[in-house]
């Protein structure tokens, strides 16, 4: 049994007779006709009874063309897999990334890939930077996107961006009238820091420290996100990527520049000596432009808010 006398049979049970199976396949009756001969002989039982010129399955055959039916299935989910990887590297990419990304960006990125290619299936495993070097690295993800690389990662690494920080604080703060938020605008005031260990919050405490200001060191969390929420119920001020922020502004918050900058990373980590797929390059492309995209709205929803106070203040005069 070949996939000649398997196709034969097919188009016989599809067409209903040989002569049209014989147009389909492009070949000819007699040929159909000996391929179903020697089906039946390797198979050993009967698949069509012959009444003249008509061909009726019989029951052995039906049962048969169903068995065919699904391996027509398979092979079509083969095909259709091998044109993913032809056109795009792979049908499914796993991306793992730290929360102030995976709760933001990732999420609205993800939205305009699946737009552009709707039958790649994406996983998106978020935990902290250090995890997601290890899941890069050990090739259980395609892609890491991470805001510090740790010196015992082998990953190949390119930067995504890096952003400076806006100031967030609840929207009745006394600090939402200014326009842009320094150092000794928070003495004194109470501060949600990232937690120890994080590279982000050694950069804004020595900003801090370089300006001899004190803040009140009450509270921590692990993650920006966090941060901002507890904002929100105004429990303190912080300093927050934008994008994080953005997703974060309403009523209840206001939104600053801050002075001078302290920095945001962002990092796209590669597993190691492995070529980079193309639907992994597919998708840095999408996710660069909606990051410029959102740096963008970021500053229009800023301009706007300014102009809005800078109305207000001009009717209260």
């Amino acid at each position: 049994m070949n996939l000649k006398h398997i196709e034969a049979f097919r188009a016989v049970m599809v067409a209903g007779s040989m002569t049209a199976a014989a147009k389909a396949l492009f070949t000819s009756q007699p040929n159909v006709s000996r391929l179903i001969s020697q089906l039946e002989r390797e198979t050993g039982m009967p698949l069509f009874q012959r009444s003249g010129v008509r061909l009726i399955p019989t029951s052995e055959g039906t049962a048969f063309f169903r068995e065919v039916e699904r391996a027509y299935v398979g092979l079509q989910g083969l095909a259709n897999a091998a044109a993913q990887i032809r056109n795009l590297g792979s049908g499914r990419l796993r991306i793992a990334a730290m929360p102030s990304a995976g709760l933001t960006l990732l999420p609205h990125a993800l939205k305009r890939f699946q737009a552009l290619y709707p039958d790649v299936t994406v996983s998106l495993h978020v935990n902290t930077s250090g995890t997601v070097n290890h899941w890069t690295a050990s090739q259980f993800c395609d892609l890491g996107v991470a805001v510090y690389v740790s010196e015992a990662s082998n990953c190949e690494v390119e930067l995504l961006s890096s952003v400076a920080a806006v100031c967030v604080m609840p929207a009745h703060h006394r600090l939402a009238k200014k326009a842009v938020i320094k150092p000794s605008d928070l003495q004194g005031e109470s501060f949600i820091s990232l937690c120890h260990g994080d590279g982000t919050r050694a950069l804004m405490d020595e900003v801090f420290q370089r300006a001899g200001v004190e803040r009140v060191l009450a509270i921590e969390a692990q993650y920006t996100a966090i941060c901002c929420e507890m904002v929100r119920g105004g429990m303190g001020v912080t300093l927050a990527h934008p994008i994080v922020a953005r997703d974060f502004a309403g009523p209840d918050v206001a939104i600053r520049p801050f002075s001078p900058d302290v920095m945001f990373p962002t990092y796209l980590l590669f597993p190691p000596n492995r070529p980079r797929e193309r639907l992994v390059s597919a998708f840095i492309e999408v996710l660069r432009s909606e990051l410029l995209d959102s740096l963008k709205s970021t500053e229009t929803l800023a301009r706007r808010k300014t102009a809005r106070r800078a109305a207000s203040s001009s009717r209260a005069g």
